[in-house]
């Protein structure tokens, strides 16, 4: 599997940088089968020490985002463009797995894509939409949606309001299917209780606020990581 995501921060932010932290490291604790390739658009890396797997790269747009930009624009030519660049090396990948920077592993995927015939792997938010913000596709059909998202986004003006994924699977002719119910979920948008959260094993924190989003990635990321019935790493920490 390859697993791709976009960082992109306005100047002086640090949001995305720390989204994707929490990000990597949660699919590199949930020993992700897989390598992660991250676009960002800030110099200074995500890890100092090379971690395995990860390839970071510095990308820099064409230009310099102000508070005013519409950042979600923004990021919908350069998603596009990192997806493009991904074609290469899709022939040693089984999938390849787009999604934002909120996202965060709690468990293992593996099994996410076991005995999967459909091309494409989606969930949907509480509109009912489908969700642009995680998805996976199959790596033989690659090709072949890229064409029709590229058409999508050609024949799309700029700040029209869709919800490109849907209708790029359908006019691909491409087969779909919905992660399995509770395995995939959205706290920051509709009424996912706190056990579902945790018993979930991708956590899109879409909806929430920049600072909101940091906060809870983090605290799901240290609970899922040092967290123990016995409390063994609060035992750590006092001696």
């Amino acid at each position: 599997m390859l697993f791709a995501s976009l960082l992109l921060d306005r100047p002086g932010s640090r949001t995305a940088r720390q989204l994707g932290k929490v990000l990597v490291s949660s699919l590199l604790r949930s020993l992700f089968n897989g390598e992660i390739v991250i676009w960002r658009n800030f110099p200074e890396p995500l890890y100092i020490v090379e971690r395995k797997g990860l390839h970071e790269l510095d990308f820099l747009p064409n230009c310099s985002l102000r508070d005013e930009d519409d950042l979600t624009e923004i990021a919908k030519k350069y998603r596009l463009e990192m997806a493009i660049s991904l074609i290469r090396h899709t022939s040693r990948y089984s999938w390849i797995i787009l999604a934002d920077e909120d996202v965060i592993a709690l468990r293992n995927w593996d099994h996410l894509f076991a005995n999967i015939e459909e091309d494409i792997l989606v969930s949907r938010r509480a509109d009912r939409e489908l969700d642009p913000g995680f998805f996976a596709v199959r790596a033989e059909v690659y090709g072949r949606f890229l064409e029709k998202w590229q058409s999508f986004e050609e024949d799309s003006a700029p700040g029209t309001p869709k919800n490109f994924l849907g209708e790029v699977i359908e006019a691909a002719g491409l087969t779909m299917k919905e992660f399995e119910r509770g395995e995939v979920v959205r706290p920051m948008q509709d009424d996912t209780t706190f056990l579902e959260v945790m018993d979930s094993a991708v956590v899109h924190l879409e909806g929430g606020k920049p600072e909101e989003k940091t906060k809870m990635a983090f605290a799901l990321h240290m609970m899922r990581t040092f967290g123990d019935k016995d409390g063994l790493f609060l035992d750590l920490m006092e001696s």
